[in-house]
């Protein structure tokens, strides 16, 4: 596959009129100054790649297969960190955010090596193993400057808001006020994720036979990552492990299942957060249980054109999604959604 890529950024950036500065360098006062210039920067990126990929399978007699798999992938950059000016909004005024329209894709070098094994009807057994090579990743870069220096850009003392330009002198004043500056760039490190991947998909029926009964199974499923860089390169927000487990009962118009989903605590985000320069922030493990059903009540109770009913349950257990500020006791972030109950009845008329 070949694939050239045409892209234009556009932003408004907006820059204090110099009129507003009198040949003294002092400044014009509130309510006689003149508004902002603004204008349209463009940026015009230009790139072709080749992309090549190849799957091979192979048959081990009538229930495996043993699957290969190699790709070139590229990830194009997101278009709102090129957008040109600077977003310098934070009451503190110790944080700005700079675009940057020279990003540039980064491409990733995949391999998969794979296994699978049907034991019946619905049910298989699989293994995957993956190496994802990606250079060029993107991670975000800060600056520690002079509050100065953002100047250029055309933000000053006189174009702060009350809040900023007390921030700014409680920390010194603008000749000594420090600002960190991030934007988003290519890393040239070179990021290596490893993973294994398992599922398990099985219907009970031959051992539930025994005692007269059939119509259960399950599906199991989980996933190990493991990331390396001799770098900042990182992925973010990745769990190392995460597992789904979900067990069934479906025979005679009924549908019950309960499911599990569970992952790993990750890093969510690079350091320097909330001004701190060692600080990052991280998530902590996180496991939900739920429950859903159906009942056609048509083929249960033999009565033509009956609804069926929907019975669901989400977060039975009451999990809690939280984040933490570096420091596993400092919380950040805290979301409860509490459990959810839905019943419903669906029909034909």
């Amino acid at each position: 596959r070949y694939v050239n890529t045409i892209q234009t950024i556009t932003g408004r950036v907006s820059l204090p009129d110099p009129r507003n500065t009198t040949s003294t360098g002092a400044s014009l006062p509130d309510g006689s100054r003149y508004v902002n210039i603004v204008s349209e920067v463009s940026t015009r990126n230009v790139y072709s790649k080749w992309l090549p990929a190849a799957t091979f399978a192979y048959d081990l007699g009538d229930q495996a297969v043993v699957r290969v798999a190699g790709s070139r992938t590229m990830t194009r950059p997101d278009p709102s960190a090129q957008l040109p000016g600077v977003n310098f909004g934070a009451p503190s005024a110790d944080q700005a955010n700079i675009g940057n329209p020279a990003l540039k894709p980064y491409m990733s070098t995949n391999l998969d090596l794979g296994f699978e094994y049907y034991t019946g009807r619905e049910g298989v057994v699989s293994f995957n193993a993956f190496r994802k090579s990606i250079e060029g990743f993107t991670n975000t870069a800060i600056n520690t400057v002079p509050f100065a220096a953002l100047a250029q850009y055309g933000i000053t003392f006189d174009t702060l808001n009350a809040n900023q330009q007390f921030a700014i002198q409680s920390r010194g004043g603008p000749g000594v006020a420090q600002v960190q500056v991030t934007s988003q760039v290519n890393v040239p490190n070179k990021l290596t994720i490893n993973g294994l991947e398992f599922q398990w998909v099985q219907p009970l029926d031959f051992l539930t036979r025994m005692i007269g009964v059939t119509g259960f199974g399950f599906n199991a499923n989980a996933t190990i990552v493991d990331q390396r860089s001799d770098g900042p390169a990182t992925a973010f927000g990745v769990s190392p492990f995460t597992y789904n487990i979900t067990g069934f009962y479906e025979k005679n118009g009924v549908m019950l299942r309960v499911a599990t989903t569970s992952r790993q605590g990750a890093q969510n985000s690079g350091a320097a957060q909330n001004g701190i320069p060692a600080a990052a922030l991280f998530g902590t493990d996180y496991t939900t249980y739920d429950f859903s059903s159906s009942f056609d009540l048509d083929k249960i109770f033999g009565l033509a054109g009956a609804p069926q009913l929907t019975v669901n349950v989400s977060n039975f257990t009451d999990a809690t999604l939280r984040s933490y500020f570096q420091f596993e006791n400092a919380t950040f972030t805290q979301y409860k959604p509490g459990r959810q109950f839905l019943i419903g009845l669906r029909g034909t008329f």
